[in-house]
């Protein structure tokens, strides 16, 4: 009867095959200011980004929250520094690409998210909803500016220049509105 058992296992491990998940995401991720994350997908259990050596270090957070590092995504995918369950203003930084398999592939979702490499950061391809020739949303934009820097307690350390070049470019009124230009020293994503 074991041995039924056993080869019943094998029989399913042969069907299932590998792992889709897997074979379709990279192994590390690389974030704007250069930090290195290792990116562990399964169909099972989803997407964990975790630090390792060349990772950004964790944010400072209140004696009852754990630091820690998450993701978040629409037009681009970013890897956020967060407190608990609550990310960290000034941790987000956009994923950087040189090829499409640099980008991460969220296909263990219902409805999945695929990324590809434009302009050097994984962007969405879905361009019906993420137009490649248009700019992206205000907080978007805000990340892209400022992502080159390393991570820091505080944040970014925004200037009021650079608040007048954001407001001026992305409408401060409905930051879910796309950016009217491209504020100086900014990166373009568009193609």
């Amino acid at each position: 009867m074991r041995r039924l058992a056993a080869l019943s296992l094998v029989s399913v491990a042969c069907i299932i095959g590998e792992d889709p998940v897997e074979e379709l995401n990279p192994k590390r991720l690389t974030d704007q200011s250069g930090a290195v994350f290792a990116w562990d997908c399964t169909q099972y259990t989803g997407c964990e980004l975790r630090r390792i050596s060349g990772s950004s270090p964790l944010p400072a957070c209140a004696a009852d929250e754990r630091p820690g590092f998450g993701y978040s995504w629409s037009r681009m995918i970013s890897l956020d520094g967060a407190c608990s369950w609550s990310f960290v203003p000034g941790w987000s930084r956009l994923v950087v690409c040189e090829t499409d398999a640099d980008c991460p592939q969220l296909n263990f979702l219902l409805v999945p998210d695929e990324f590809e490499c434009r302009a050097g950061f994984c962007q969405n391809k879905d361009i019906a909803a993420y137009p490649p020739d248009e700019l992206p949303r205000r907080f978007d934009m805000i990340d892209l500016c400022l992502g080159d820097e390393a991570r820091r307690a505080g944040g970014y350390d925004v200037s009021d220049e650079f608040q007048a070049a954001i407001d001026e470019a992305c409408p401060p009124d409905d930051p879910e509105k796309k950016c009217v230009s491209l504020p100086p020293g900014c990166p373009d994503v568009r193609e």
